[in-house]
């Protein structure tokens, strides 16, 4: 694939994800304010019910009040029942009555003769009035004989006075004691807290709140442990109580729930869950896109470093073997048998190169498909190195290198395979050998640490960077990529020698600085326990 259409590929990928997700949050954003919106309202309807129950509580209790005062004053009133006062004539008349309130009649009898006075007057112009004396008229006796009926009695006036001050203050008084209760009775809290509950309830929330009674900027009752004061005084959810009220009308009801976002994230938890679920899911898919193309890209292009690296191995040997075959052949040399051996061996020399190539592959398919056999056994691993520097201690020396062995291992012997354990080791001298820049100085070492024998292989060679080391056991992968073929090799050694260390539950680790040369330790159990 192409740069610029991997590039074109990921972008669009990109921001379609982008957008998928911001609409994602949209929705999940006006679902939550929707949300809100229907708590708010929930709450609000239940302070409004509150304070009307609340209201409506208070003013049965003041309507009670107000009937024991009205019952007092009627007992009151019920005590002048029977008034002496003089007919005409200074006659002694009886009279009795019931009075109840302004407006209502006065009647009296007369016990003599049984006629009837009936007197309609307002009460307070009747008994309050400066005037000493009433007339009636004809009309309004009972008996067409009797005269003008006066009332001018000293005694009967002056005990109307005295009646008409006493109800004047008790009324005074009631009235100045339902002010006081007005004025000083807070509401009920228990009362409060047991209507807001049931109406909360009725509105479908259950999650714990705090309330206050305010009056003006102070708070004068409430329930509140996890919330200040403050939060308070400038909640949101507020409501008038007693609106009704002549006095003190400035009280209201506030009201915070410390777990509402909670409450609110919560009741949505289906919602918002899923929404997350199929987010991470849509983010996964698109991540495991990306890596599946970077993956498939780089296979692509270690694939075609694999292809000209391998034709690059296999021309030079092929062109050797073909140019002393044609050798041979010639009528002149043909019959030098001395030079006929001579080009025979570099032939086998070349077909031994190729097949070790060919071997190196197979042996990766055979690890990739964990067919490769192994035949565990007590091995000296000191054996194993020193044959191992043999075969490559020519290559080395034709470039005026030098390799140094210190077997400091006090027990060499460890419980692995003879044969892979010797590539490993030769894989490891060929790559400090191959990435010397010249004049090779190998240098190898043993020692034994926790039950492990401990294999150390130095160079002076080129070095690697942190991002070098990170890939250098991937299969194909070459510090001098593409077709740069300075470091001869397919990229399979170091792939090979990671691949028997894990067979043989043993580790490597690489100690390397650009430029200053490269270290592998190697870490091999010599407990077969282990494996």
């Amino acid at each position: 694939m192409k740069r610029w259409k991997f590039i074109g590929l990921i972008s669009l990928m990109l921001v379609s994800l982008t957008g998928i997700i911001w609409v994602q949050i949209i929705w999940i954003n006006n679902a939550v304010r929707v949300r809100n919106d229907l708590f708010n309202r929930s709450v609000f309807n239940s302070l409004q019910s509150t304070a009307r129950k609340i209201e409506s509580s208070r003013q049965l209790v003041f309507y009670r009040q107000m009937m024991v005062a009205d019952s007092l004053l009627q007992s009151q009133a019920d005590e002048m029942q029977t008034v002496p006062f003089a007919g005409q004539g200074n006659a002694p008349v009886q009279g009795y009555g019931g009075l109840s309130g302004v407006g209502e009649s006065f009647s009296f009898r007369l016990t003599d003769d049984g006629k009837n006075v009936q007197v309609l007057g307002d009460y307070q112009q009747y008994f309050i009035s400066d005037s000493n004396e009433k007339e009636f008229p004809e009309t309004s006796i009972g008996s067409k004989d009797a005269g003008p009926l006066n009332i001018n009695n000293d005694r009967f006036r002056s005990w109307l006075l005295q009646k008409s001050s006493d109800l004047r203050q008790m009324g005074d008084k009631m009235i100045s004691e339902l002010y006081e209760w007005e004025l000083n009775s807070p509401a009920d809290r228990d009362e409060i807290l047991s209507v807001l509950y049931s109406e909360l309830a009725n509105s479908g929330i259950s999650i714990p709140f705090e309330f206050a009674i305010v009056e003006g900027n102070r708070i004068i009752d409430g329930v509140y442990e996890t919330v200040t004061p403050a939060e308070l005084l400038s909640s949101s959810y507020t409501v008038n109580l007693f609106n009704d009220r002549l006095i003190r009308r400035n009280t209201r009801l506030s009201i915070v729930f410390p777990e509402r976002k909670n409450y609110i994230l919560s009741s949505m938890s289906l919602l918002l869950g899923g929404s997350l679920l199929f987010s991470m899911i849509i983010l996964l898919t698109f991540a495991l896109s990306i890596f599946f193309i970077i993956r498939q890209k780089r296979i692509s292009e270690i694939k075609s470093d694999f292809i000209n690296n391998m034709t690059h191995e296999f021309k030079t040997p092929i062109a050797t073997i073909s140019l002393a075959a044609d050798t041979i052949s010639n009528p002149k040399i043909i019959n030098d048998e001395s030079r006929v051996k001579h080009f025979i061996g570099m032939i086998k020399k070349e077909n031994a190169r190729m097949n070790k190539q060919v071997e190196n592959i197979l042996q990766i398919s055979s690890l990739d498909r964990k067919e490769m056999e192994f035949s565990f056994s007590n091995v000296d691993m000191h054996s194993v190195i020193e044959r191992s520097i043999e075969t490559i201690e020519i290559q080395v020396e034709g470039r005026n290198g030098n390799i140094f062995f210190y077997p400091g291992a006090d027990d060499p012997v460890v419980y692995g395979d003879r044969e892979h354990l010797t590539n490993l080791v030769h894989n490891l001298l060929d790559n400090a050998n191959k990435y010397s820049v010249s004049e090779p100085e190998i240098t190898l070492s043993t020692h034994n640490k926790n039950g492990s024998f401990v294999l150390s292989v130095s160079d002076k060679g080129i070095g690697m960077t942190k991002t070098v080391q990170s890939k250098i056991f991937d299969r194909f992968y070459r510090q001098s990529g593409g077709n740069i073929h300075n470091v001869k090799g397919f990229g399979l050694g170091l792939s090979y020698v990671k691949a028997i260390i894990d067979a043989h539950n043993g580790d490597i680790k690489v100690f390397s600085e650009s430029g200053k040369g490269t270290t592998f330790e190697v870490y091999i159990p010599q407990n077969e326990d282990l494996l």
